[in-house]
């Protein structure tokens, strides 16, 4: 825009005075801002004034002024605090505008008679063609300003456009009738503004501990442990692993003094079953007992961890904290933590897994001449009996300290975080969310990248207020409602075109707004063994194995008539015999690993069943179905039938296989036993027929339920869900944290009461769902909240666009 010859030479330095006007005109426009021509009509004066008015708050910089013209001013503003930032000088105008020496329109500065509005008679040249008016188009724009309170909160955030540093303004620009647009704010701001330093400063708003002294039936102390991780529960398996010890130590010594322990009667009795199968039997109860503290374990370190008053950092325990437990190889992340009591139990947990197959080679038969006469007896095998003592010593140890620990150290927690709905009401009011922004698109989480104190306990917000809430909090930080303003201070690269208002490239936020519609995003997750290519490959392996299985033990009566050892069979003085310690540890190492095998397919399911009923829908899915399904930490048996009661029958087949597999392990290693076979008086390697068909039973329904891992669309997310951090990415700004169902509830009856009770009129207001919804900062997100409400309608759900 060319203003003819008039040249910007000097600044009005004239003092500003208080002036009661009725002026229509944007409080926040001085009188230098180009206006339009005077011959514009009334009609027209009246309806572009009512379409905006600028908040105050922003002080309005001296006029421009020709440089021929000497009589000051007269300023249309309010008086001000001069200590506030004045209008920049020519000195730092953008680059760009000293260097094509943009020529100003001058402004008369009397007011016009009826509005005292600034006026000019002169009429305004037209467009010079090549000269480049953005840099003009700019420094008006910081002339118009408004409060950053009353953006809209759905309009793409815009910066990068050059502005001094005491200048910090939001920008407004107008289009081609020069009408203001919101939601346009500079990256260049280095401090809020005023309303916003008042809220960031108020120490009202801040989270203070606090540490209720009365009334323990509102405020109950924060030490719940999981009933399999209470005193009772743990000293029942202490004194299980001292009768097992005491039993291998009897075995020991009688079977070296005695002469063996039992006559040996033959495959398929009673004594066989005692010895063979028996003692894998109560070494496998021992190891889903584990299982299942482990699991607890798993649940509620990442609380205690966080109510820790000892750790100077815990901002990161969100994100690399695993919530479920990985049975096939050993724990190292507690050590990571510096977690090394949690992190020894565990291992030693882990060891204890070898006492299954161990205890499958720990009885054989010897040949011993008692009193003149040679008689086959049970014996115990002196070096596998000592190699489980060590162990079952080791567990009793690691449950000793793990008693210990768990009551020295209090856990944070007011009841057992086993559902999503747990989790709501934990983070409801954190002002640790903002680190999570735009984390529910991303492949992976990385955590954040500033350390910070995250701790579990009772807070107050701010020394003037007298109310107590439960929550994991950063100490003297800002409340959510009074951090969410921070975010529009980020700074982006953004290109701005003048002429169609849009970013010439696209932001993080505006891509990200893209990817939560996109299935592509939604559907993107899944745990590398469950995925298409690999469900395929373990049902043909599985299929294959089992016929392969099937046909060597069948054709020609291969197991009935026996096979050759080919190692040395005769037992020693010690009870060893290479043959019969081979075809008893392998088969049961082999179906140990093929029970293990199994446990991470059991446990994901079980974690990813509520978010397939919160997205398998467009009706949405009952609280009862989804929030409050807590598979992850119910026990073995009780998961099967939860999940059958529940119609979730995929659940609880998979679960019930979990459970029958682990009589895998149990079978295979005591089918086998070496024998002497008379007519051909040579020792085979034979087996007992009566738990060889069992285990081919259960192996064919083994192998023929991996056709039901299938996951399907429903089960798919867009990231991994095995931190807390990555479960707060889909609700972060949920407006569940700030339903009413969720707030502050007493114990878990109560929550479970609200939510199994919340009768309104609104429909699917008490369905809830998994899709991109509305979240409090009025932005798109993807994620779980209701599936309708009334300020933000139905949520947007993909399942019914992949069917």
């Amino acid at each position: 825009m060319n203003l003819g010859e008039a040249n910007l030479r000097t600044v009005s330095t004239s003092k500003p005075a208080l002036v009661h006007t009725s002026s229509k005109q944007s409080i926040a426009a001085s009188d230098d801002y180009y206006s339009l021509s005077s011959g514009a009509s009334s009609q027209d004066e009246k309806s572009a004034a009512g379409q905006y008015q600028t908040p105050p708050l922003h002080i309005i910089p001296e006029p421009y002024r020709r440089g021929d013209d000497p009589a000051p001013s007269k300023p249309t503003v309010r008086a001000v605090t001069p200590t506030l930032p004045l209008a920049p000088s020519p000195a730092h105008l953008p680059a760009s505008a000293q260097a094509h020496k943009i020529k100003r329109k001058p402004v008369s500065t009397e007011s016009h008679p009826s509005s005292d509005r600034p006026s000019n008679n002169e009429p305004i040249s037209p467009p010079t063609p090549g000269v480049d008016d953005t840099p003009y188009i700019q420094f008006a724009i910081d002339q118009l300003t408004r409060d950053q309170e009353v953006n809209e909160a759905s309009k793409p955030r815009l910066h990068g456009l050059p502005s001094h540093e005491s200048y910090p303004v939001d920008r407004i620009v107008p289009d081609e009738r020069l009408r203001l647009q919101q939601g346009l704010q500079s990256a260049a701001r280095k401090q809020p503004s005023l309303r916003s330093i008042r809220r960031l400063s108020d120490t009202s708003a801040t989270a203070i501990p606090a540490t209720p002294t009365q009334d323990f039936i509102r405020f109950p102390r924060l030490d719940y442990l999981p009933k399999c991780l209470r005193l009772p529960s743990l000293v029942a398996l202490l004194i299980y692993c001292l009768l097992m010890v005491a039993g291998i130590i009897f075995s020991n010594v009688w079977s070296s003094r005695y002469h063996g322990l039992w006559q040996y009667d033959g495959v398929g009795s009673s004594r066989y079953f005692v010895f063979q199968y028996l003692p894998q039997f109560l070494a496998i109860i021992i190891v889903l007992w584990l299982f299942i503290i482990q699991n607890a374990l798993y649940r509620i370190l990442p609380f205690v961890m966080m109510h820790s008053e000892r750790r100077t950092f815990t901002s990161h325990i969100l994100h690399t904290a695993a919530l479920f437990p990985s049975y096939l190889i050993p724990n190292v992340w507690c050590f990571r933590h510096e977690e090394m009591s949690f992190g020894f139990c565990l291992n030693i947990f882990w060891l204890c897994l070898f006492t299954v197959p161990l205890q499958g080679c720990l009885y054989q038969t010897r040949y011993f001449t008692v009193e003149g006469e040679s008689i086959w007896r049970w014996t115990s095998v002196q070096p596998v009996g000592w190699t489980l003592l060590v162990l079952y010593l080791l567990l009793a140890l690691a449950l000793v300290l793990l008693i210990w620990k768990l009551q020295c150290s209090p856990t944070g927690l007011r009841w057992d975080p086993r559902s999503l709905a747990d989790i709501v009401v934990l983070f409801q009011r954190s002002n640790v969310l903002s680190e999570f922004y735009g984390s529910e698109a991303r492949r992976d989480d990385h955590g954040t990248a500033l350390l910070k104190k995250y701790t579990l306990r009772y807070w107050i917000a701010g020394k003037r207020s007298s109310e107590i809430f439960h929550g994991i909090e950063e100490a003297q930080a800002a409340l959510h409602g009074f951090r969410l303003h921070q975010r529009s201070n980020e700074k982006h690269s953004y290109q701005l075109d003048l002429e169609s208002q849009r970013p010439l490239k696209a932001s993080t936020l505006d891509s990200l707004q893209k990817d939560v519609h996109s299935p592509l995003v939604r559907y993107r997750w899944l745990p590398w063994f469950l995925k298409d290519t690999f469900v395929v490959a373990w049902i043909v392996i599985a299929i294959v194995l089992m016929l392969a299985f099937i046909i060597v033990s069948f054709v020609n009566s291969a197991v009935v008539r026996g096979f050759m050892p080919m190692l040395p069979s005769p037992t020693t003085s010690q009870g060893f015999s290479p043959s019969d310690f081979l075809y008893s540890f392998v088969p049961s190492i082999i179906g140990m690993l093929l029970f293990l095998l199994w446990q991470p397919i059991d446990l994901y399911f079980r974690a990813l069943e509520p978010f397939a009923q919160l997205g398998g829908s467009t009706r949405g899915s009952p609280a009862d179905e989804s929030l409050l399904l807590d598979y992850t930490a119910c026990l073995p048996a009780e998961v099967t039938i939860k999940a059958a009661l529940a119609g979730h029958y995929k659940v609880a087949w998979i679960s019930f296989i979990s459970l029958m597999s682990a009589t895998l392990p149990i079978l295979s290693g005591g089918i086998f036993t070496a024998q002497y076979f008379i007519p051909s008086r040579e020792v085979r390697v034979a087996a007992d027929m009566s738990g060889y068909y069992a285990l081919v039973v259960f192996v064919a329904i083994y192998a023929l339920s991996f056709l039901v891992v299938w996951p399907g669309k429903n089960r798919r997310l867009p990231h991994d869900i095995r931190s807390l951090g990555q479960i707060l990415s889909f609700m972060y700004e949920s407006r569940l944290l700030n339903d009413a169902t969720f707030w502050q509830p007493r114990s878990k009856v109560d929550l479970v009461t609200r939510l199994l009770g919340t009768l309104t009129g609104d429909r699917g207001s008490s369905k809830y769902a998994f899709g991109v919804y509305r979240g409090r900062d009025g932005k798109e997100h993807l994620g779980i909240d209701r599936l309708h409400r009334p300020e933000s309608g139905e949520m947007f759900i993909a399942t019914a666009m992949m069917k």
